[in-house]
């Protein structure tokens, strides 16, 4: 049931700064959401062949001039 008796625009004057507080927090929302989506990470970052060439490692300081194939590494037999 809706009230028998009500003023639309008392009611939307005092609904005004609940409104306007609700539209600012979803402009900041959406504001954020755009500045973070495009934000650089240095982490993700792909680092180029001279980059590479330069150090030597690549992402993850894997060595790129090492020779051996991963596992192929012989060592010594433990002696008790």
């Amino acid at each position: 049931m809706t009230a028998p008796h009500t003023n639309v625009e008392r009611e939307a004057k005092r609904h005004s700064p609940a409104l306007m507080g609700i539209s600012i927090a979803v402009a900041l929302a959406v504001l954020a959401a755009i500045v973070f989506a495009f934000w650089p990470n240095p982490d993700d970052a792909t680092p180029s062949a001279s980059t590479i060439e330069q150090t030597g490692t690549q992402a993850g300081g894997i060595d790129s001039t090492a020779t051996d194939p991963a596992g192929t590494t012989q060592t010594a037999p433990a002696t008790e």
